[in-house]
């Protein structure tokens, strides 16, 4: 059993981490459904075979036949004694299997995906087989159901003036699929690199209801901007990851952010000389290591959005001292407060083994129960702003005043700790939350997460000003209109949809249907647009079996069935109006 405890340890601590970004495995889904990863493969390996094979000897704990069927890395990642315990672990909490259903066969350019929806008596899952390129088995995931519907289309998303295409990320055992936003139009353009917060991310930075991510993508490259995001290694390669003995926050993000730097400067589209580094969370703590790591200065600026300028387990134990005074405050069943104070004492007693300075990442001892062990005791003594403190790269710091997670206090000490240097920015948004979003109400842990919507215009607009330019106004040097010029209209939503003047309803999607382009007395179709997708109309007429127009030639067919059609109350257009 010692190897089974092991074991289990070692893929933990990769969900654990995401406390601080509130993130765990979660599905990707990308900007409308429409970029070019996850095609279905046609190739002569019959992956779906092959993996049925495999769940078939599993279920059959014909553990021998199984192992044969994974690549030699995840082999020597995973011992055959090691592997039988490993995936028991990994499906036990769900209990019995009830049912399997084949989702889809797909790649991202690093692995052929096969994935199942798998119902079992604790609740459903996705079952994700990975194939290499040879056909054989070299990660698999346990992973959450997400809901399509659930992450909001942003209103600034505008795919016609962009277009996207898949990048890898580094080579070889640990390569990652990525994405390349770029914007329409002459370039080459300077271009962001995005660095996920906590957990295995999916290169959208999926979190509950958001994907902030895949919205930032969308905003650049709208306004000029192009953008790098990629799956994370502890997502691609969940199972060898987990197993490596010295796995650190270098190999869990900055090495990878260091590649996507360097994979970008032979590409003709990105002007090599403007390339920036955008992280969030963990993302931006990791910042400074990303710099040190940077040994030709390819880097032109970064820009941390929520990062923690302390050592991580400070805050995150604060992070659970405040969950614990929250839930007392609004009297939450006591069951859930014993769990939390229980979870609370468990982790101040694993930090004060931690912080005794006789213990040392070569001499971790045997009651430490965080893992891997090495990961936590490398961290230690890491301060970000003691390190960026002695760099002198352009910075810009954005931090979102209703943050639970990553407190303005944090964004308060990284001005302190900076506050020599004068390339660096600030700027506070006073309603966004940790996954950036605005949030009209009091944040509470909880309800915040599961509010769907995007991140906001201006935080997207501060970012590629800064980027062009190198500085961004605060919202007081913002020039007030001209004598004879009206302000700016209040930006009114309508169920997390920006409404615009003009406008007259919106259009819900329920089933795939086309959006064409009007050319004359002509229909170009422009791409499929998915369920739970939501558009603005500005009119509508008879042409075509009757089309609903949502701007800029575009059209959606009146099908019924297809999409829902809804108009403004009276009370949202006098707020518009």
């Amino acid at each position: 059993m010692k190897v089974a405890k092991k074991t289990m340890k070692s893929i933990s601590m990769l969900m654990l981490a995401g406390s601080l970004g509130l993130t765990g495995a979660v599905g990707s889904l990308s900007i409308s459904e429409h970029h070019v990863s996850a095609q279905e493969v046609k190739n002569e390996i019959n992956y779906e075979t092959s993996a049925n094979e495999f769940l078939e000897f599993v279920k059959a704990k014909n553990w021998e036949a199984a192992y044969t069927q994974l690549s030699q890395n995840l082999q020597s990642a995973v011992s055959k004694e090691t592997f039988s315990t490993l995936w028991t672990q990994l499906s036990t909490p769900y209990g019995e299997v009830k049912e399997t259903s084949l989702e889809g066969v797909k790649s991202d350019g690093v692995h052929t995906k096969v994935t199942y929806i798998v119902k079992a008596k604790q609740g459903a899952y996705k079952q994700v087989i990975k194939f290499n390129r040879e056909g054989k088995i070299d990660d698999f995931l346990f992973d959450v159901i997400t809901a399509p519907e659930s992450f909001l289309n942003p209103s600034y998303n505008h795919p016609e003036n962009y277009t996207e295409k898949e990048v890898i990320i580094g080579e070889g055992k640990y390569a990652l699929p990525g994405v390349l936003t770029v914007p329409k139009g002459k370039g080459p353009f300077p271009v962001v690199v995005l660095v996920h917060g906590s957990g295995p991310n999916d290169m959208d930075e999926t979190m509950t209801v958001f994907k902030p991510f895949r919205d930032i993508a969308a905003g650049l490259a709208n306004d000029g901007v192009a953008v790098l995001r990629y799956d994370k290694r502890t997502r691609v390669h969940t199972v060898k990851t987990g197993m490596e003995p010295k796995f650190s926050i270098q190999e869990e993000t900055v090495i990878d952010a260091n590649l996507a730097v360097d994979k970008l400067k032979s590409l003709p589209e990105i002007d090599s000389k403007n390339i920036f580094v955008l992280g969030h969370s963990q993302g931006a703590f990791a910042l400074p290591l990303i710099v040190e790591n940077d040994k030709k200065d390819d880097i032109k600026g970064i820009i941390g959005v929520a990062g923690p300028a302390g050592k991580f387990h400070d805050l995150m134990l604060w992070q659970m001292e405040e969950q614990l005074k929250l839930a007392e405050k609004m009297q939450a069943p006591k069951e859930q407060i014993n769990a939390l104070k229980e979870t609370l004492a468990t982790y101040q007693k694993q930090f004060g083994i931690l912080k005794d300075p006789k213990n040392t990442k070569e001499n971790i001892p045997a009651d430490f129960l965080l893992q891997p062990g090495y990961w936590w005791f490398d961290l230690r003594d890491y301060v970000p702003t003691e390190l960026a403190m002695k760099q002198d790269i352009p910075t810009l710091l954005l931090q979102g005043g209703k943050d639970l997670q990553v407190p303005v206090s944090e964004f308060e000490a990284w001005k302190s700790a900076l506050e020599k240097r004068d390339n660096v920015d600030y700027k506070l948004y006073p309603n966004m939350f940790h996954t950036l979003v605005d949030y009209p109400g009091e944040p509470n842990w909880m309800t915040e997460y599961m509010t769907p919507g995007n991140v906001s215009e201006s935080f997207l607009s501060d970012i590629a000003e800064w980027v062009k330019t190198g500085s961004i106004k605060s919202d007081e040097e913002k020039p007030e209109p001209k004598p004879g010029e009206q302000k700016p209209s209040p930006k009114v939503y309508w169920d997390g949809l920006l409404m615009k003047k003009g406008q007259i309803g919106k259009i819900e999607v329920v089933k795939p249907i086309n959006l064409w382009k009007r050319e004359g007395d002509k229909l170009t179709f422009v791409r499929v647009l998915k369920p739970g997708e939501q558009y603005r109309v500005y009119k509508y007429d008879n042409k075509f079996g009757g089309q609903y127009g949502l701007g800029d030639n575009h059209y959606i067919t009146n099908m019924k069935g297809y999409v829902n059609y809804k108009t403004p109350s009276k009370a949202k257009l006098k707020e518009l109006y």
